[in-house]
């Protein structure tokens, strides 16, 4: 079973109530999504770098593990800075209603740019439990930091996709006219 990831995001699917849900439609199988997590917790040294807080640090966080046919294919975790005026909406225990880019124009905050980097490598041990793989099959992290029009950074969204149960596509932006 293989689910399509295209990068980068359309903004149209970016910009829905689930990133996951909306480029899932359409695809075989059933999507679902399940929220594991949603709190304060300290920030991995990778994060903090790309959040611009020191390793350990308190950020917001959110946790999810995205199935289809029940099958898990991929985690995603998102991270803000815990004191953003969008906090208490984003700490709560449920999927936001209206998809974070409507969360974020809500409060007037515009976006600037984003950085993405993608990486193969294997699986830690919780990776590999909630996913259901073996710990020898490669997953893919995609990592993609968002900032606002004032460059700071607002979220940085660390996804963790099985590598056997996806195809990325990579497509180049509308407005590049290079071979």
């Amino acid at each position: 079973m293989l689910v399509r990831r295209a990068i980068p995001t359309d903004p149209s699917v970016r910009s829905s109530g689930s990133l996951f849900l909306t480029e899932s439609a359409g695809q075989q199988g059933k999507p679902d999504r399940r929220l594991l997590f949603s709190g304060r917790s300290p920030a991995p040294k990778l994060i903090a770098a790309r959040m611009g807080v020191g390793p350990g640090d308190d950020l917001l966080v959110r946790r999810r593990l995205m199935l289809v046919d029940e099958i898990p294919v991929r985690l995603a975790i998102s991270y803000f800075p815990a004191g953003i005026p969008e906090a208490e909406e984003l700490g709560g225990n449920s999927f936001l209603e209206g998809g974070l880019q409507e969360l974020f124009d809500r409060h007037g905050r515009r976006f600037g740019a984003a950085e993405e980097t993608l990486v193969a490598r294997l699986p830690t041990a919780e990776e590999s439990e909630r996913l259901e793989m073996r710990p020898t099959e490669p997953v893919v992290e995609i990592l993609r930091t968002s900032y606002d029009d004032r460059g700071t950074p607002v979220h940085t969204l660390q996804t963790i996709c099985a590598g056997s149960r996806h195809v990325f596509i990579v497509r180049q932006p509308p407005e590049e006219t290079g071979f």
